[in-house]
C-alpha cells in the first residue's frame, strides 16, 4: 500500500469509528491534521470547562466555609456576651452577699460575746450555788452543836 491508500483506508476507517462526515475538499494528510485539531480543540475546551467548574466548585466551597466560619463566630460570640453577663451579675450578687455577711459578722460577734457572757455566769451561778450549799450546810452544822449543848 502506497501512501494514498494508507490515507484513503484511514480515512475510511476513521469516518466508520467516529462518524464524522467525509470531507472531501480537503487532502487524507490534510483531514487527519484538522480531525486532530478539532478533536484537540474540543478536548481543550472540556478540560477548560472542567476546570473551570471545579474552580467554581472550589471557590463556593470556600465561601460555604467562610460563611459558617462566620456563623460560628456570631454564635460564639454570643455565647461570650452571655457568660460575661452572666459572670457581672454573679458578681453583682457576691458583693451583695460579701455586703450582708460584713453586715451580720457585726451581729454574728455580738451573739458568740453574749453566748460567752453566758457561759460565765452559768460557771458563777454554780459556784454561788455550791457555796451556798457549804454555808447552808455548815449553818445546819453550827445550830445542831447549839442545840446539843
Amino acid at each position: 500500500m502506497d501512501s494514498s491508500e494508507q490515507a484513503s483506508a484511514s480515512s475510511s476507517h476513521s469516518s466508520t469509528t467516529t462518524d464524522l462526515p467525509i470531507i472531501t475538499s480537503l487532502k487524507p494528510n490534510e483531514y487527519i491534521k484538522g480531525l486532530n485539531e478539532e478533536h484537540i480543540t474540543r478536548l481543550t475546551k472540556d478540560a477548560f470547562k472542567h476546570f473551570v467548574d471545579y474552580t467554581k466548585a472550589e471557590l463556593q466551597l470556600t465561601v460555604d466555609d467562610c460563611q459558617l466560619l462566620e456563623t460560628m463566630n456570631k454564635a460564639t460570640t454570643e455565647k461570650y456576651v452571655q457568660m460575661n453577663q452572666m459572670s457581672q451579675r454573679l458578681m453583682k450578687e457576691m458583693s451583695k452577699l460579701q455586703n450582708t455577711y460584713a453586715d451580720f459578722s457585726d451581729f454574728i460577734q455580738q451573739i458568740e460575746d453574749i453566748h460567752e457572757q453566758s457561759i460565765q455566769m452559768e460557771k458563777t451561778a454554780k459556784a454561788l450555788d455550791e457555796y451556798s450549799k457549804y454555808l447552808e450546810n455548815k449553818l445546819l452544822t453550827a445550830i445542831n452543836k447549839q442545840g446539843l449543848e
